[in-house]
């Protein structure tokens, strides 16, 4: 959640917090939390991938809040977990909200799949050999931050991703000239600052 700029606690050192060390980011006591736990069990021991998993916890909590452990937890501890939230929201369509993405009521790290329904379809994926190219020419490297998989560490779930100049959704092409490459931290900046 602080990798993805979902942890917005001032005053805090979250760099210099240790895995055996917890922040109490609420004082509510969550009384569907059970539920939600049996429910990301269940989830969690299926033999799928974690993108299919995570959605189907989200939409077995359609229009409930769900925590970034919950999802965690369901995508077996993986830290690509974050980035399969992303791809469900940007690539897939889906009207998942956080506090960073037009939700300012939602606590830290909580997530809300609003509605079980997808965008109007529109070709979302970007063709492998174009892909290739703007990677390619951007040196693999975000143009905003400079950052590369050569700064990767475990505990860094950022990766590279492809943003559309002029806005997918809007009518922009899936071509070479509409297309940068920047790391997801800076993507999700990008589109929060774009509203």
């Amino acid at each position: 959640m602080f990798i993805e700029g979902e942890m917005g606690l001032q005053g805090v050192d979250l760099e210099a917090l240790k895995p055996e060390e917890h922040i109490l980011l609420q004082t509510e006591q969550d009384r569907e939390a059970a539920l939600r736990w049996r429910i990301a069990n269940d989830i969690r021991k299926k033999k799928t991938g974690v993108r299919n998993k995570i959605l189907e916890f989200l939409r077995a909590n359609v229009r409930h809040a769900v925590t970034g452990e919950e999802l965690r937890y369901v995508a077996n501890d993986k830290t690509e977990w974050a980035r399969r939230v992303r791809e469900l929201r940007t690539e897939q369509g889906l009207p998942v909200a956080t506090r960073n993405t037009g939700r300012p009521d939602l606590a830290i790290g909580v997530y809300v799949l609003e509605q079980d329904r997808q965008s109007p379809g529109h070709d979302r994926n970007i063709p492998d050999p174009v892909r290739r190219a703007v990677l390619v020419r951007d040196g693999y490297a975000c143009r905003k931050c400079g950052w590369t998989h050569d700064q990767w560490n475990p505990s860094d779930p950022r990766h590279l991703e492809l943003h559309h100049r002029e806005h997918h959704a809007a009518g922009g092409a899936n071509t070479e000239e509409n297309l940068i490459t920047v790391c997801t931290v800076c993507h999700d900046e990008i589109h929060r600052n774009s509203r």
